[in-house]
């Protein structure tokens, strides 16, 4: 797992409980915590970080999962060149990740791998497949719902299943109400 995901994490912590915090969920997770943009380090790091989130906010793991993925989408984009296209309406952008974004991120971390999110228009919205070799589906939940931040539109997003080919299928639609 790229450091970078690491660094995004901390940022979301210490923007959210403080400096002193993630220090104290490097010790109570016992993980060294020095994390480099560009270095790889195993993804039990981010599980026991999150492990130990989870025992001090009282939110269970997925929801940490999701809180952090909201928070880091915005962090994501800062990171990639400002030449980066970016749609101009929720569903395009979801739709764009793997054309746009992944090889913008893929210049920047060439040893990273990043998910795919394979999509397929419904009448009911956008059917989202997500794929990883981490499976961190919630992590992916809270960067769906995170767009809604992005285009200040409502944008609602219900998981629909969790399977062995897909790590999990989103649907993803803009609420018009």
């Amino acid at each position: 797992m790229k450091g970078v995901l690491f660094n995004i994490v901390q940022e979301v912590v210490e923007d959210l409980y403080g400096s002193d915090t993630w220090d104290d969920l490097l010790d109570d997770a016992d993980v060294e915590g020095a994390y480099t943009a560009l270095g790889d380090y195993a993804s039990s790091e981010l599980a026991a970080i999150v492990a130990a989130a989870s025992v001090r906010t009282g939110l269970d793991p997925e929801a940490v999962l999701r809180l952090i993925g909201r928070l880091a989408l915005p962090r994501l984009l800062r990171r990639l060149p400002s030449g980066v296209e970016h749609a101009d309406e929720p569903l395009a952008f979801v739709r764009s990740v793997n054309d746009i974004i992944h090889p913008e991120v893929l210049k920047l971390y060439p040893a990273a791998r990043p998910p795919v999110f394979d999509c397929e228009s419904t009448p009911d919205g956008l059917v989202v497949h997500y794929r990883s070799s981490r499976n961190l589906p919630d992590l992916a939940h809270g960067l769906l719902e995170a767009v809604d931040d992005q285009f200040e539109q409502s944008v609602v997003v219900q998981r629909l299943a969790d399977d062995c080919d897909a790590n999990a299928v989103f649907l993803v639609r803009v609420d018009v109400s």
